[in-house]
């Protein structure tokens, strides 16, 4: 089944499950890019504040079970299965016929009713105003809600301009719930939130001139923590300054709320926080190479995405060297616009597909002659890969020049290329 927006399944089957999310507290967050990063900081950072946190994200990386985590750890495939398999027979019984992503939603919120979880930290799985997670919480129980950064994506489901994708991620917006917005949106995206809210004093907008750069290092000044260093975070890219800030503002917006976070447990939880395929290195030896030399993964699925990656990059990897890029896209992605924001002329390119993904059959790759089309157009040398493996066109990469490879496009990539590795979350 493909992705059906709106709430007409959701709502009957909570009820039949006896509204499980009302029993916890919720950081509500949606975005284009950067709200897995924001949902993986917060729960660090309550983790670390003695908090039991859920975290529900999506898409899962190596299977469906590993969207929904307590305390910092995904949950065990026993308990999985156990209220999956419970949420189908009860939707059955009430005769709803959900998505696959709905029934993982349910099934997240199941699962933290079960562990009588303080809080969890819920993204959004597309949009905002008609997503399965945008269900009624505990009374009062959503401490705050948050909007990344806002770009064209899912244009099929969500619209064609950037103000209505906007005012669907604007519509996980509450009364009397403060939304933390990312700064670094444009104008539109920010006018369209702004006139979406009861009133203004519902918006905290962290400007970009917020986050100060000082001579050891990069800091957000709080009402209630003082200075947060951002640049504790392990996460490469400096964007995630912006997210993390968006983490931390939420957070310190209804510090009376939650009285163990402190500046120790939130400076904690940023050093200790993990949030795997963007902008993370692993070692080239799986693949046949030198055990000190890296890979770069990144799930840059959009053009939005693909800036932020191309700047990385250019920044950190490629001086005078050529790049060498192993890439997927879905079907239904901008190859010439994602590339030419990534390759250079003569930078080598490995179009590959990636393995079916669980629960979304509709997901497909693109045509590796579509994307070697793309760029040869771009002058990048596209090398051949039909008929072969993941495995063997890594490996080809790898020995075939000393320069870094980055291997990007989509998170189902990153999946199989994890799953080679025999990484777990």
């Amino acid at each position: 089944m493909s992705i059906n927006l709106g709430l007409q399944r959701m709502k009957p089957l909570m009820e039949s499950l006896l509204a499980p999310q009302k029993t916890f507290k919720v950081f509500h967050v949606a975005g284009t890019n950067g709200k897995g990063s924001v949902c993986a900081y917060l729960s660090s950072i309550l983790y670390k504040s003695s908090i039991p946190v859920g975290r529900f994200t999506s898409p899962f990386l190596l299977e469906p079970r590993d969207s929904i985590f307590v305390n910092e750890s995904p949950i065990s495939q026993a308990l999985f299965a156990d209220v999956k398999k419970l949420v189908e027979q009860t939707a059955q019984r009430a005769g709803v016929r959900p998505t696959d992503f709905e029934l993982l939603t349910a099934t997240a919120m199941e699962v933290f009713n079960r562990k009588q979880l303080d809080v969890a930290v819920i993204e959004v799985g597309v949009g905002g105003k008609e997503d399965a997670t945008n269900i009624e919480y505990k009374r009062r129980g959503v401490l705050g809600t948050i909007i990344t950064r806002v770009g064209l994506d899912h244009q099929n489901l969500l619209g064609n301009s950037i103000k209505e994708i906007a005012l669907q991620k604007a519509g996980i917006m509450r009364a009397k719930t403060l939304c933390t917005v990312s700064g670094d949106n444009v104008p539109e995206v920010l006018s369209t939130i702004e006139t979406q809210a009861s009133s203004l004093d519902q918006i905290s907008v962290v400007k970009p001139d917020e986050i100060l750069s000082q001579d050891d290092g990069v800091y957000l000044e709080t009402d209630s923590y003082g200075k947060i260093k951002l640049s504790e975070t392990p996460l490469n890219g400096d964007y995630q300054y912006m997210n993390l800030a968006c983490a931390v503002r939420a957070l310190d917006r209804v510090a009376k709320l939650l009285p163990t976070v402190t500046r120790s447990t939130i400076e904690a939880g940023i050093r200790e926080v993990q949030w795997q395929g963007r902008l993370q290195f692993i070692s080239a030896e799986p693949f046949g190479g030198n055990e000190d030399r890296k890979i770069l993964l990144d799930g840059a699925h959009n053009v939005q995405a693909a800036s932020s990656l191309g700047k990385f990059v250019n920044e950190n990897l490629r001086g005078d060297e050529k790049i060498t890029w192993v890439m997927a896209l879905s079907g239904n992605r901008e190859a010439t616009e994602i590339l030419s924001l990534l390759g250079r002329p003569g930078d080598k390119f490995y179009a590959v597909g990636f393995s079916p993904v669980d629960t979304m059959s509709w997901v497909v790759p693109q045509d590796l002659t579509a994307l070697n089309l793309a760029a040869k157009d771009l002058d990048l040398d596209a090398v051949p890969t039909e008929g072969l493996s993941l495995q063997t066109v890594i490996s080809n990469a790898l020995s075939s020049c000393s320069a870094p490879v980055v291997i990007c496009g989509s998170l189902y990539l990153i999946s199989d290329v994890l799953r080679l590795t025999k990484s777990t979350l």
